[in-house]
């Protein structure tokens, strides 16, 4: 678990870091950016560090040897304060530059900024933080000049939105490091090059990323795989996360067989889910443990995706909070059209 409530920033080096397929331009700072005042810190360690607020971290990695990792090791270098910060970020500046090959990766600027005061489970540690900056915005300013308002466009950074960014804290370094990472595109090609091709990091499995991966399986188990094993409709399916989302908040352990008993219940679905559950480890190569720690972070994230809404095409909406024996699903030949039939005590 990590806070950033009392972090500082002990220096920022900034470069330009273009596409260079499109032969765009690199452009490396010699220099620090200068001594910040407070309100400007404040702006900029929100900017930086407010997208990372989950608990999945990572490490960098290589196939071969750690020490082929090239972001691996100019940031051991940026944490030896014997060497040159500057020299150090340039040399990421231009890694970084290198893996910027697809055409529809965007240039921006590339942030190296060194933290302090970081807290990382308990202890007070220092960070280096790379960031880039690739979506740019235009803002409005009204000028207020001799009785009269001018208006004046500009094009800049919204600094409520990281495009990219990673934080590497100053522990665990035989290890890769721990690492958290952010990348506002998820998706695509171009999306890959930040996380996979620049950094090299991989998912550390952690109390987090184990009951996060859990959820994923048993939502994915109740959506997908039941429906083709059982007869089962969408209001029951609904009333099924229902009561796993409700599980997984009361509970501090994560148990499969509780889980299976206490969820599932009747017999056939207990078996199917674990056949199922073995499958998924198999089909997409994650380990999912038996008996575990549950994270309360990843439950409160996860919950979201837990959803008991029935969508009926785009004019209704029904949330499904209790015994879905209440609701009934049926077929109106006439109108050819199916339909709900709802049972209620009273109208709130």
């Amino acid at each position: 678990m990590h806070d950033f409530s009392a972090a500082h920033i002990k220096k920022i080096v900034i470069h330009y870091v273009g596409n260079k397929v499109n032969e765009e331009r690199l452009s490396l700072s010699d220099q620090h950016v200068r001594t910040l005042a407070i309100e400007e810190e404040e702006l900029l360690l929100r900017y930086f560090l407010k997208p990372f607020q989950s608990e999945e971290y990572a490490a960098f990695h290589h196939h071969t040897d750690l020490e082929l990792n090239e972001t691996f090791n100019y940031v051991n270098e940026l944490f030896l304060t014997s060497v040159n910060f500057i020299e150090a970020s340039q040399k990421l500046a231009k890694h970084l530059y290198a893996h910027s090959i697809h055409p529809r990766i965007k240039g921006g600027e590339f942030y190296v900024v060194h933290f302090s005061d970081l807290v990382l489970d308990g202890e007070l540690v220092e960070a280096v933080g790379l960031f880039k900056s690739e979506q740019k915005n235009v803002f409005m300013n009204v000028l207020d000049a001799d009785e009269r308002f001018e208006l004046q466009f500009e094009n800049g950074i919204d600094i409520r939105k990281l495009d990219k960014g990673c934080i590497i804290f100053n522990t665990c370094a035989d290890d890769g490091y721990k690492v958290l990472t952010h990348d506002q595109l998820s998706k695509g090609e171009e999306a890959q090059y930040w996380k996979e091709d620049f950094l090299g990091v991989q998912p550390i499995s952690t109390v987090y990323t184990k009951t996060k991966e859990y959820m994923t399986m048993c939502k994915s188990f109740v959506m997908e795989e039941m429906p083709q094993a059982f007869d089962i409709d969408r209001a029951s399916q609904i009333q099924m996360l229902n009561r796993s989302s409700g599980y997984f908040t009361e509970r501090d352990q994560i148990d499969s067989e509780d889980f299976a008993q206490s969820v599932l219940e009747q017999p056939e679905v207990i078996e199917t889910f674990n056949a199922y559950k073995d499958r998924y480890k198999d089909e997409r190569n994650v380990e999912i443990e038996d008996h575990f720690e549950s994270s309360k972070q990843a439950v409160k994230n996860g919950k979201k995706f837990f959803k008991s809404v029935l969508k009926l095409d785009k004019n209704f909406h029904i949330y499904v909070h209790g015994n879905p024996d209440n609701i009934e699903q049926g077929y109106d030949a006439e109108r050819r059209l199916k339909f709900y039939k709802v049972y209620y005590k009273e109208e709130k």
